[in-house]
């Protein structure tokens, strides 16, 4: 499993990533079968989040272990509801209680859904497609579909092995042939707005006094002007590029100085102060100024990252000061709103956010054109995590069909269409221009539409059989 996650992103093997555990968990006692997930989701999670690590060994095991309890959960409910136990049903349970713990995983303050199967199957386009139906959570119900196939096959016998052998193939082929059909009829791109990221690739790991941001705005801003003199409309500066306070009277003047001077539209990462006078705390911000030089918008980073942007119990934890936590919070914004910019109504995501499904999909939904996604990757050093960050965006534009333009402050910068190819991109830190054009779009998909209706069927699914299963043992 943890193979088909960059690197090397070897995909396919997502598709028998669990067939192992299923097998190994074969007439296991759930305690037992539990125990065998546990240890399956620490080296999966242990080996996709050793990037983790750069902030401590202590952080990356603990998140290892609370992510693994999912593998737990599932291998203990596999054992209850697997095919072999209730008939062809458990082709539908077991699955469903697959999607509804990766549902799970996105949901509150502290989730993480990170390497969750749809993302491994972010260079798979055909099955990629799937994701404009029910989101991310229809390629995590195949490809658990698939594995559960494989493993009754082998562990079946005469009839049932061809069985669960049929159902695999004629899964991935209906699916394979849904997303090929639905590349086919798509309507051809017009894109006549040329958009410049710029991936300035400046040291972070630096205190930002005045030299740093004079240096930092010299940098973006003379890029800048080479992009307008090459046609872009819109200029993007990732997540925090200036991180200090913007206000109206000191950078922002001068920041509105230049987008009226180059008569393009500016989407700038920064941080904002709070409008309490009294509240130290700013907000992780993007900012839009239009070609006139006015401020189009501003939009505030509502999920933060637990322990990066805001600690939890921060005064009764002091330990957490030796892994390198932020002084203060980060406030977080209120809503996800729009902004106006010259090609209509955007929807920005910071960071972290677009690791979400139903963050772009409430954008889209509520009128974006197009969708933004900001982020400074440069604490993930060398490692494979900026690549996996990146198949993230892929998803959130398949979702909605949205281009979606991924401006990362050292990588990796991305344009990618409505159908998640990467039309252009650059790699990890490095400097240049990234550019190429956009168009905005107005029709929504059947996932925007209607939500995420495949992971509550799941979970609906899920919480009848566990009722089911728990009379059953009281009548026992």
């Amino acid at each position: 499993m943890a193979l088909s996650m960059p690197r090397p992103g070897i995909w396919p093997l997502a598709w028998i990533g669990l067939a192992p555990l299923l097998i190994a968990i074969n007439n296991k006692r759930m305690r037992q079968a539990a125990f065998c997930g546990l240890i399956t989701g620490l080296i999966y999670f242990g080996a996709i989040l050793y990037w983790i690590s750069i902030f401590g060994y202590l952080p990356w095991i603990l998140v290892a272990i609370i992510e693994a309890a999912i593998f737990a959960a599932f291998a203990a409910a596999v054992t209850k509801f697997a095919p072999r136990r209730i008939g062809p049903i458990g082709y539908i349970v077991v699955p469903a209680v697959w999607t509804t713990l990766q549902w799970l995983r996105s949901l509150g303050p502290y989730a993480f859904n990170w390497g969750s199967f749809a993302h491994t199957q972010a260079a798979n386009l055909p099955i990629l497609q799937l994701a404009s139906l029910a989101g991310p959570w229809v390629i995590d119900f195949l490809v658990c579909l698939v594995s559960l196939s494989l493993a009754e096959s082998i562990l079946s016998k005469s009839k049932r092995r061809v069985c669960a052998a049929a159902i695999a193939l004629i899964s991935l082929l209906t699916a394979w042939s849904a997303g090929t059909a639905i590349i086919r009829m798509a309507p051809r791109m017009h894109p006549d707005t040329k958009v410049a990221i710029i991936q300035g690739d400046v040291d972070q790991d630096v205190v930002p006094d005045m030299d740093y941001l004079a240096d930092t705005y010299v940098t973006y801003s003379t890029m800048s002007s080479d992009a307008v003199d090459k046609g872009a409309k819109i200029i993007v500066w990732p997540e925090t590029t200036l991180p200090t306070t913007i206000t109206d009277s000191a950078w922002g003047s001068i920041l509105s100085g230049l987008a009226y001077k180059s008569k393009a539209t500016y989407i700038i990462g920064c941080y904002t102060p709070s409008s309490d006078p009294h509240n130290p705390l700013n907000y992780n911000s993007a900012m839009c100024y239009g070609p006139d030089g006015e401020n189009m918008g501003t939009y505030h980073k509502v999920r933060l990252v637990p322990f990066g942007e805001f600690v939890p119990l921060r005064n009764y934890l002091p330990f957490l000061k030796y892994y390198g936590i932020r002084d203060q919070d980060v406030l977080p914004g209120r809503s996800h709103h729009l902004v106006e910019t010259s090609i209509g109504r955007i929807g920005v995501s910071i960071c972290f956010e677009s690791l979400f499904a139903d963050i772009s999909r409430n954008e889209t939904k509520n009128g974006a054109h197009a969708l933004f996604v900001i982020t400074n990757d440069a604490w993930f050093e060398r490692t494979s995590a900026a690549q996996g960050h990146l198949m993230m965006s892929q998803l959130r534009a398949v979702e909605n069909r949205r281009y979606v333009v991924r401006g990362a402050a050292t990588g990796i910068s991305a344009i990618i269409d409505p159908y998640g190819r990467v039309r252009t991109d650059l790699g990890i830190f490095k400097r240049g221009i990234v550019s190429g054009k956009i168009e905005p779009l107005t029709d929504l998909t059947p996932y925007t539409r209607s939500g995420d209706w495949l992971a509550y069927a799941c979970a609906l699914i899920s919480a009848v059989m566990i009722i089911k299963e728990g009379r059953g043992r009281r009548k026992k």
